[in-house]
């Protein structure tokens, strides 16, 4: 008995000491807990841990916009997901939105895709866009907008009951704005597939302050719901803007490599320090010529392609929106932009060079108190089919023709000088209208011949009897002399340098 009662407090000892061990225990977690908690080393780390996680979050938004991600989870045919490139009547692959920023347009596979243009068409109305520019000049008097360049069915053709659809991608969020003006014309129009297609600059509005990253267009009643994305262009804004800029129709063919040369050495002797030249199908030394003139700095050099194969005279079409895309590209460098093709000159005989003479001719108009928005230089024609000066070397075609046919009519064949911060389309010889502060202005002035022409060098285009009237009143003009010794220097310099690079190289033309 006495054992029993011995073994049961015995029992109740253990227990009672492994009841103190397991609150020992209790007390040993506990209190580094608490202890750690209460310093202020571990509230700082967690703290930092969760502004960590917060910067994770904030710079994958910046990247991948809820608007996006929600974009391509819901569909693959909503208008975020696809970017679609015309080449030959087919589309260039999908490619993500990331895409859409890229200057030179390349999708995901490495596609280099420049100057190709993007489809928007539907089965209502075709559409193909070339770039889009921002345009914030001051001169717009209103928000700043979208210009997309680009080549359409005739506007009047669009039912009355549909529209056209902005679609502006920003990097949060997609928006859409019903197009309220009508596109500005800036060509007469050529066939597209059997069919007449219109040169236009297309506006869409934006919201003040904001910048969209990609702009589509969508047609309302077509049901396609499926866009592309075309990226927009910022244009660059220098500190010092530069005096001329010369724009050209769109390139093709068979370009003699010793006409190109001096005409782009005349180009710089008159004052011009950059030319923009669109190669459609540019072949051999002709290619090379500009090439080269890119990697110096005086040709910015583009791309363009042509939207449909195998169309007759597709050229005629894409030369006035390449001309826009250029100005609206370099509407912030240059005080002055030129439109000009690769056979004109307009050669100052006043004026040492381009940019004086236009200085001239703003003093000018500014003291009559109508000032003019733009110059339009008359056009006079030496052919060459007139006879040539033989003592001057075949390479010199301005300094061997030197005959001229009596001076073109008022407004035939013009070329002209503009303001890029008022011109908002253009045709190849003409500005066709500007902004609404320059609406007050005089628009575009006729220069006096007196002062400068356009000089065109070209075999007689005309029928053989205005050709044969034209060619029996001829006179002498030897203005291009003044420049020669200048001239003649600076091509042959540069033909020696490109003997190298144009070797082996065909000319046909």
């Amino acid at each position: 008995m006495k054992n029993t009662k011995k073994n049961i407090r015995n029992r109740k000892k253990k227990n009672t000491k492994k009841r103190k061990r397991r609150k020992k225990k209790k007390k040993k977690l506990k209190m580094p807990i608490r202890l750690i908690w209460r310093s202020s080393n571990y509230k700082m780390l967690c703290l930092l841990l969760i502004l960590f996680i917060v910067t994770l979050v904030v710079i994958g938004l910046y990247f991948f916009p809820l608007g996006t991600i929600f974009t391509v989870v819901t569909s693959r045919k909503t208008i975020g997901l696809q970017l679609r490139f015309v080449v030959n009547d087919t589309a260039v692959g999908a490619a993500n939105i990331a895409a859409v920023g890229a200057a030179n347009r390349t999708v995901n596979n490495g596609t280099t895709v420049e100057g190709l243009w993007f489809n928007f068409s539907c089965e209502l109305f075709r559409f193909y866009a070339y770039s889009a520019f921002y345009d914030d000049r001051i001169s717009l008097l209103s928000d700043p907008v979208i210009r997309i360049i680009a080549i359409s069915d005739p506007f009047e053709a669009l039912s009355k009951d549909s529209h056209v659809i902005c679609v502006l991608q920003y990097r949060d969020r997609i928006e859409t704005f019903k197009m309220a003006d009508a596109p500005l014309a800036v060509g007469y129009g050529w066939p597209l597939k059997k069919k007449e297609a219109m040169e236009y600059v297309y506006t869409c509005p934006t919201k003040l302050g904001r910048i969209p990253q990609a702009v589509g267009i969508r047609i309302s009643g077509s049901g396609n719901a499926a866009t592309s994305l075309l990226p927009v262009t910022v244009p660059r804004k220098p500190d010092v803007k530069r005096e001329m800029c010369l724009c050209v129709q769109v390139a093709f063919g068979s370009l003699d490599p010793s006409r190109l040369i001096e005409w782009l050495e005349l180009q710089r002797l008159l004052g011009v320090t950059t030319v923009g030249v669109y190669d459609l199908s540019v072949s051999g030394a002709g290619r090379r010529v500009f090439e080269h003139y890119a990697k110096e700095g005086l040709v910015d050099l583009r791309r363009t392609r042509e939207i449909h194969p195998n169309e007759d005279r597709h050229h005629l079409l894409q030369g006035s929106p390449v001309i826009n895309d250029c100005i609206y590209r370099h509407m912030h460098e240059f005080r002055r932009i030129a439109v000009f093709d690769f056979d004109e000159f307009v050669m100052p005989r006043r004026h040492s060079n381009l940019p004086d003479l236009v200085d001239h001719l703003d003093r000018h108009y500014s003291d009559t108190g109508s000032p003019y928005v733009n110059y339009a230089f008359r056009n006079q024609f030496f052919f060459l089919d007139l006879a040539p000066d033989e003592s001057v070397p075949s390479r010199f075609t301005v300094l061997r023709f030197r005959t001229k046919v009596a001076i073109s009519a008022e407004g035939y064949s013009v070329k002209s000088v503009i303001n890029p911060q008022a011109c908002t389309h253009m045709h190849n010889h003409y500005c066709w209208g500007v902004t609404a502060n320059y609406t007050k202005y005089g628009g575009t002035a006729s220069v006096s011949p007196e002062l400068a022409v356009n000089q065109h060098y070209k075999k007689c285009h005309l029928s053989e009897a205005e050709c044969r009237s034209l060619m029996q009143n001829v006179t002498r003009d030897d203005v291009m002399l003044t420049l020669k010794s200048d001239l003649v220097r600076a091509v042959d310099a540069k033909t020696e340098e490109l003997r190298v690079e144009l070797e082996g190289v065909t000319y046909e033309p």
